[in-house]
């Protein structure tokens, strides 16, 4: 009885430790998500009833969510911007106000996506750069204030080849 009292433990460690892995964040839990709240990236903006036009910048126009719940993990968040690139969803802002709400926000997202890279420890800047998501959180050392992006790789790539096609070039010898 006591063989298989040891026996049922050793098969169900190695179990175990396989389910937290699955559940471990990681950079593929932003490319499964592929968006925030439930806006996924590359979806047209009529997608969305609940959108109303705060900002055009360009090919861009920036959205707010009317009534979107903005706190994440224990962290509120100030202003979250959806910036549709061409009519479909590129990028979403989020913007936090005072260190404990960043620093709450910054937790939540290491929680989902991993402790990201930061280039700089005395710097609270993080990236996480995932196959199909790139995301960024970038504190304000002075007033504590973050901001979050978090960016469709494929749409930010044809945002900056459609720019570089559209700038004029300057003649050769002309400096």
């Amino acid at each position: 009885m006591k063989f298989l009292s040891v026996a049922i433990c050793l098969l169900t460690v190695p179990v175990a430790a396989a389910m937290a892995q699955d559940s471990a964040p990681s950079l593929q839990t932003l490319d499964e998500t592929y968006g925030f709240q439930g806006a996924r990236f590359e979806t047209p903006v009529s997608s969305y009833k609940d959108m109303v036009l705060a900002e055009k910048a360009g090919k861009t126009q920036y959205y707010r969510r009317t009534g979107e719940q903005k706190k994440l993990g224990s962290g509120e968040v100030a202003d979250i911007t959806y910036g549709f690139y061409q009519g479909k969803l590129a990028v979403v802002m989020l913007k936090t106000h005072g260190q404990i709400n960043s620093q709450s926000v910054l937790e939540a997202l290491q929680e989902q996506a991993g402790p990201g890279v930061q280039n700089n420890r005395f710097a609270q800047r993080y990236a996480w750069n995932a196959k199909r998501v790139h995301m960024s959180y970038d504190e304000n050392a002075m007033s504590g204030d973050a901001l979050v992006l978090i960016t469709c790789k494929k749409l930010k790539e044809q945002e900056m080849k459609q720019d570089l096609r559209s700038r004029p070039t300057a003649p050769m010898g002309s400096r």
